[in-house]
């Protein structure tokens, strides 16, 4: 599933090499990991990537790890060929030709072919060649591919695709495999273009990949055209894969990537291009736009796109947003497509208008991109800083803990937030070793407490990656015997979104946690779904109340009624409450009238260096 190619001092075989396996990487699932050294070839990352490698290690980093690197790549394998849970089978929702077949792997092979099939190919005997009736009408060439794609199945993955020719148009054959049988789906591409030359296309959706958006964009941005590009995101997509399934979601992310090319066609006649860029994310690059006509073709595309999204008669409430950034003959594919990125993520983050357009200069950008370089050798050296947030009792204002929260001491840049650290990090990345290396330090930090402060708790942030890990409940309580601490003074606090993402999976690690001593914290509750029957379903200790709630309640009624409920259900439920962002003594009154139990803010303490804050323990005890 990973091919390694070394080419430090031998750049131009290795280049080659990468090319000859990207034609198979694509189709196979395979994730190529190009090993590199920067400082011998400063332009070598960039030609790995357009050689096709989907990763690289840059030797030029005293932080290169290579065990870390092949984690990595073994992820983006594994989600590429179906993700590691079975997939089941369900209608299609995509295509209204609905083009399908399935066939059993029993003695008796069984097979069905949909109605529509067999009206669409009217010439094929099914009923003689039920399995091969589509196969005998292919060339050689595609017969090929049809027995690499049922041998990749037959091997173990879940799901492969096939482009072809059907009824001389061009298509794109989706397989997988489900309990004991293969299904199939032919999915026309709307512009009938050629598939042939399978690398530049996305498995799934049958668009564009992200390495043929970047050539396109290059190449419109030397001939001189002003390009317009549109990122779209899906920002409740995650909901939707827990609530229908991940084969659903898929077959979403496919009628979206159908919808945004057929719309595309139809509101704008120059010159683009529609790609999938990664998991729910796609791009839109328009040449030559004019400038006042952004905002309505926008406007159109969503319009179109994202009304009337049904599945088995429920609709489906796709939230989209959008970041735009326009570029001319000055700007660079990579920088211009880093702005539609960066104007996007501003985009999702806020709640106002769906489409962004990118207000952040080019020296952000590049900002941003020198960040993402020197991360992983930051982590190396040290630059990774941890601070304690304080944590109190509402009605004494006794010190009960403290929350651990990671900053960048930047040479340069001066300390750098979590926010920063984060998205810089989950572009670059690196989140899974940034997060392992912030447990680590926070627990080994926390175990050199004074023996007079061992009362206290220690409140560790916790990931959508780490609780993914299927190891994750092992190796933190194997981080936790490491330092020294004790696991019944350690709380983890996962976000809503984060545990939503795959429910049962999740209720399983946090109960061997919780057996274990640890105890758990749904972290800014009241943002995201804040669904009582989830919380059912979880072993939880704490809700906390995130501070945008808190900040209200002393000057709005509305406000007031919102955190009483949520202190109300966690008391229903035996959960305790931890208000964050607590800053006023009006809002602390409150806070205790309405019955929550701990609190951090301002008010007392902002975060402070582990100096600081073993002094300001020591006082307060």
């Amino acid at each position: 599933m990973i091919a390694v190619i070394d080419v430090r001092g031998a750049e131009n075989d290795g280049l080659r090499a990468i090319a000859e396996l990207a034609s198979t990487a694509t189709e196979g699932g395979i994730a190529i990991l190009a090993l590199v050294n920067s400082s011998q070839s400063p332009q070598i990352v960039e030609q790995c990537f357009d050689s096709g490698a989907t990763h690289y290690l840059d030797y030029t980093d005293t932080g290169a790890d290579l065990a870390q690197s092949i984690k990595y790549a073994y992820r983006y394998a594994e989600n590429f060929r179906g993700g590691a849970e079975r997939t089941s089978h369900e209608q299609s929702m995509l295509t209204s030709a609905d083009l399908q077949w399935s066939m059993s792997f029993s003695p008796v092979s069984e097979y069905w072919i949909s109605d529509s099939l067999r009206a669409a190919a009217s010439e094929i005997d099914f009923g003689r060649y039920p399995a091969t009736g589509i196969y005998r009408n292919l060339s050689s060439e595609e017969r090929k591919r049809v027995r690499g794609a049922m041998g990749r199945l037959r091997d173990g993955a879940r799901q492969a695709a096939v482009p072809h020719r059907f009824k001389g148009r061009s298509v794109i054959h989706h397989l997988h495999e489900a309990d004991g049988r293969i299904f199939g789906r032919i999915e026309y591409l709307a512009n009938n273009e050629e598939v042939d030359d399978w690398t530049g296309r996305d498995l799934l959706s049958g668009l564009r990949n992200t390495a043929a958006a970047r050539t396109w964009v290059r190449q419109k941005l030397e001939a001189g055209n002003q390009l317009t590009l549109i990122t779209i995101g899906l920002k409740n997509f995650r909901m939707i894969n827990a609530a229908f399934g991940r084969n659903v979601g898929d077959q979403l992310l496919r009628i979206v990537g159908h919808r945004l090319m057929d719309q595309t066609q139809r509101l704008y006649a120059g010159s683009q291009i529609v790609a999938r860029l990664d998991g729910q994310n796609f791009l839109i690059a328009l040449a030559d736009m004019q400038s006042s006509e952004i905002s309505a073709f926008s406007v159109d595309l969503f319009d179109s796109v994202f009304s009337d999204l049904q599945w088995e008669g429920r609709p489906i409430h796709l939230v989209a947003r959008a970041g735009v950034a326009i570029g001319n003959q000055d700007s660079s594919e990579k920088t211009l497509i880093r702005k539609a990125i960066l104007a996007l993520a501003e985009a999702t983050a806020a709640d106002a208008l769906p489409i962004k357009f990118s207000s952040v200069s080019e020296a952000d950008v590049h900002l941003e991109e020198l960040l993402e370089d020197q991360l992983a050798g930051a982590m190396g050296r040290g630059e990774i800083v941890i601070a304690f947030q304080p944590q109190l009792r509402v009605a004494t204002g006794q010190l009960t803990g403290a929350e651990a929260l990671a900053r960048w001491e930047h040479p340069e840049y001066g300390l750098l937030g979590a926010s920063t650290l984060f998205s810089v990090a989950e572009r670059a990345g690196v989140m899974e070793s940034l997060s392992t290396q912030i447990h680590k330090q926070a627990l080994t930090l926390a175990a050199n407490w004074p023996e007079s402060l061992g009362f206290l708790s220690l409140s560790l942030n916790v990931t959508a990656g780490d609780l993914a890990a299927a190891t994750f409940d092992s190796d933190i309580l194997q981080q936790v015997d490491k330092a020294g601490f004790e696991a019944t003074r350690l709380t983890l606090e996962i976000t809503e979104s984060e545990l939503i993402g795959n429910l049962s999976a999740s209720a399983d690690t946090l109960q061997r946690l919780r057996t274990a001593g640890v105890r758990i914290a749904i972290d800014d509750f009241g943002t995201g779904y804040s669904s009582l029957s989830y919380l059912k379903q979880l072993p939880v200790d704490y809700l906390k109340i995130d501070s945008g709630l808190t900040s209200d309640i002393s000057g709005s009624p509305k406000g007031q009624v919102v955190v009483r409920s949520i202190i109300d259900m966690a008391h229903s439920l035996h959960l305790s409450v931890i208000a964050e962002g607590v800053e006023t003594e009006s809002q602390l009154g409150i806070l205790a009238e309405q019955g929550c139990e701990y609190f951090q803010g301002f008010l007392r303490s902002g975060p402070l260096s582990p100096d600081e804050f073993e002094a300001f323990a020591l006082r307060s005890n």
